[in-house]
């Protein structure tokens, strides 16, 4: 290790911390273990560029090491109460920031005492995300303190601070956060916001309009844009409405829908979701059903629809017949309950195989009763004929189940465009089939890969 050139050993030494780090805490102890570490880890000024307001003494440090590198600044407005002087600590250096994160700021009264003369003292500023109190109505909504804001901006994250007028004249955003339960601005003026930034390619919206008359959109054609991935919750179908029907994406982008409260459920968002929408889940797709965590989702490498609601009592494929789901090539059907009680009092999920007719890979996990999926799979040699992988985590196969299934893997060998490949079979308490039953499937299927452990193969989808 000490023959390794400093500038190597500083390299490393950046990715100790992990994404998730706000200061360099995780980087002291490894400038104590000799002096050449020490010297080659201090002298590297972009290590040291992460500071926080958790710790007074720690930001000194780090700001004294970082000279005049680019700065990620992580402010508490809670933490800064509890070290006075922490804003003439760093009023030297705000010319040098360059990614802003402000967290519980009560007033924008809070925010101007912080940061002395924000947002002039910071011309540098690349990334800014503002999270104010519970309420975003506690906010004074009369001025707007942002005029001077750099329009340079290319990440921008609001929690409970309103939109201000000075925030529309930003034209070269990549990024875009905004929750707001109470939202002032009409929907077409955010929707013309969103298409002013050509360069936008990954919008979140968690949005409560102030007054229903503000989500109502008067546009006649959907927004141009260049969006690659738009994530939408909200707490009815008027709102979805107002933005997915005006909002196009492009061919691969990603789509979640989180639908959130009593009132709303996938019959009533479906019709709102428009053809070039669906069109993002083109080619192969992977679909993941959980009743238990009362989501459904489907998911892609080019596109993904993220539905969070309980299924209800009915049928919940019935709503996927509304969707082009012929490209489905994984399935992974889920339950994450713990108290096997509760989860075996779950009936049993019916599984589609006629919308899924290039269905490759078949995953299950803590399905209590899985020989009910044999008939549904393996009714006919010409049911789901590409299906190849079958995967069980934590689920109970018994003897009849693994001699049925062997009979059916039998069947399926004589016919080529239905051979099972491979059978995956993991248990984290060991539960596993019988060595005799397990040999006589592998008769039949040229992998069998039974193994004790909490995960499925990263390899299987």
């Amino acid at each position: 290790m000490n023959r390794l050139p400093p500038e190597i050993l500083s390299y490393i030494t950046q990715y100790i911390p992990d994404e998730n780090a706000r200061d360099t805490r995780l980087i002291i102890p490894v400038t104590h273990v000799c002096r050449y570490w020490r010297e080659s880890i201090i002298s590297t000024a972009d290590i040291w560029t992460s500071i926080s307001s958790r710790s007074k003494d720690l930001a000194a440090l780090s700001l004294d090491r970082s000279k005049a590198a680019p700065l990620n600044l992580w402010l508490d407005t809670l933490q800064i109460r509890s070290n006075p002087g922490f804003p003439d600590l760093i009023a030297p250096y705000m010319q040098n920031v360059e990614t802003l994160f402000f967290c519980c700021a009560s007033s924008i009264g809070e925010l101007s005492q912080t940061l002395p003369k924000f947002p002039q003292s910071m011309p540098n500023l690349q990334s800014l995300s503002l999270s104010g109190p519970a309420r975003a109505s506690r906010w004074d909504w009369s001025s707007d303190p942002f005029g001077p804001l750099t329009a340079d901006l290319t990440h921008f994250s609001l929690r409970n601070v309103p939109l201000y007028p000075s925030f529309l004249h930003f034209r070269a955003l990549t990024d875009l956060v905004l929750y707001s339960d109470r939202f002032g601005l009409h929907v077409d003026t955010l929707l013309d916001f969103l298409e002013q930034n050509g360069s936008l390619e990954s919008v979140t919206l968690d949005l409560r309009f102030a007054e229903p008359s503000l989500r109502i959109s008067r546009r006649r054609a959907p927004i141009e844009n260049r969006l690659r991935s738009l994530s939408i919750r909200s707490t009815d179908t008027m709102e979805n409405d107002a933005l997915i029907s005006n909002i196009t994406l492009w061919r691969g982008a990603r789509l979640e829908i989180t639908l959130a409260g009593l009132g709303t459920g996938l019959n009533g968002i479906l019709p709102v979701i428009s053809a070039i929408h669906l069109s993002n889940l083109q080619p192969s797709t992977f679909m993941e059903y959980r009743p238990d965590k009362w989501s459904i989702r489907l998911l892609g490498p080019n596109g993904s629809f993220s539905f969070n609601r309980f299924p209800g009592p009915e049928d919940p494929f019935a709503w996927f017949s509304l969707l082009p789901l012929t490209n489905i090539r994984g399935f992974y059907l889920a339950r994450r309950e713990e108290r096997e009680s509760f989860f075996f009092a779950i009936d049993p999920i019916v599984f589609p195989p006629s919308f899924l007719p290039v269905l490759e890979t078949l995953a299950i996990e803590r399905e209590p009763t899985v020989s009910h999926l044999l008939s549904a799979l393996f009714s006919n040699p010409s049911s789901s004929p590409s299906l190849n992988t079958l995967a069980f985590l934590n689920c109970n196969l018994d003897e009849a189940f693994m001699e049925a299934l062997t009979r059916f893997a039998s069947k399926r060998k004589n016919t080529a465009s239905a051979w099972l490949h491979r059978i995956v079979i993991v248990n984290s308490k060991g539960n596993l089939p019988r060595v005799a039953l397990i040999d006589a499937l592998g008769k039949h299927v040229p992998i069998v890969d039974a193994r004790i452990g909490k995960n499925l193969p990263k390899d299987l989808i």
